[in-house]
């Protein structure tokens, strides 16, 4: 049988690739690298499973993920996650047999009593370890064919690009209105803005979407403030929630559709 694919390559360019894998692992990284007392050990159990916990949430969430290959690569960090798991219920158990070597506390034997002594305490971790050991075969096939699995969406190349499959999703509901000289498709940085703006129509209403300032934004036109030489100013919030710059257009235009209906269902 052939193994599950190896995407431990593909965590690090995750992490080449985005400063924001690096904002959240790289505090831990710099703690493990150093640690050798208990207030490193508690530090570092506590975030694995504040990280654990937050991975749920974020699982949670409708666009989770875009494609088979990002289950895959979340299952197999899953996976190293129990794999780590196991050995370090392992190292716990030696490490309080490490208390005990100090003569800072004793170890009697096992209870026969029903009642849990410290050594039935150690045994337990080390069963624990190796009943997740004998589970964890079962997900490298579907780390492997979830890695291979067919997927017919394809990411936008850029902002531009972005922005331009939200307007054809969109179809006669948006138009460009961005002069071709204001375009600047093609320069930059996949993720920097194009200077592109959709006008998108509603009942009664008009929207401008962008990407700007490092978030895609969309301003309704009816809560613009005009001054006297006819320049529009917004107040308040117009961020939409999505982050990246590089998105799922079904994705805005999901997001992009919920405004409008809260604001139609305010007017």
């Amino acid at each position: 049988m052939t193994e599950a694919p190896d995407l431990h390559l593909r965590w690090s360019d995750s992490k080449d690739a985005s400063g924001y894998v690096n904002d959240l692992a790289g505090s831990a990284e710099q703690v493990a690298a150093d640690a050798n007392e208990p207030a490193d050990t508690l530090a570092l159990a506590v975030t694995a499973a504040i990280a654990s916990e937050g991975l749920g949430k974020a699982l949670g969430h409708e666009w989770a993920i875009y494609t088979p290959q990002d289950a895959a690569v979340v299952a197999s960090a899953i996976n190293a996650t129990l794999q780590g798991s196991v050995e370090n219920l392992r190292l716990l158990e030696q490490a309080v047999r490490h208390i005990a070597a100090r003569g800072d506390v004793s170890i009697p034997a096992p209870s026969v009593s029903g009642e849990d002594t410290l050594a039935d305490a150690l045994d337990r971790l080390t069963g624990a370890a190796d009943e997740i050991q004998a589970h964890l075969k079962l997900l490298r096939p579907a780390i492997r064919t979830l890695d291979a699995s067919p997927c017919t969406y394809q990411a936008p190349q850029d902002v531009h690009a972005t922005v331009m499959a939200v307007a054809a999703l969109l179809g006669d509901q948006a138009k460009t209105i961005t002069n071709l000289e204001d375009c600047r498709a093609d320069q930059g940085d996949a993720d920097d803005p194009c200077g592109c703006v959709l006008e998108i129509s509603a009942p009664g209403e008009r929207y401008f979407f962008d990407y700007s300032d490092g978030g895609w934004s969309l301003l309704r036109h009816g809560a613009a403030v005009t001054d006297a030489e006819g320049n529009m100013s917004w107040t308040g919030s117009s961020r939409l929630d999505v982050k990246d710059a590089i998105v799922h257009p079904h994705q805005l235009v999901e997001q992009i559709g919920r405004i409008m209906d809260v604001d139609a269902s305010r007017a």
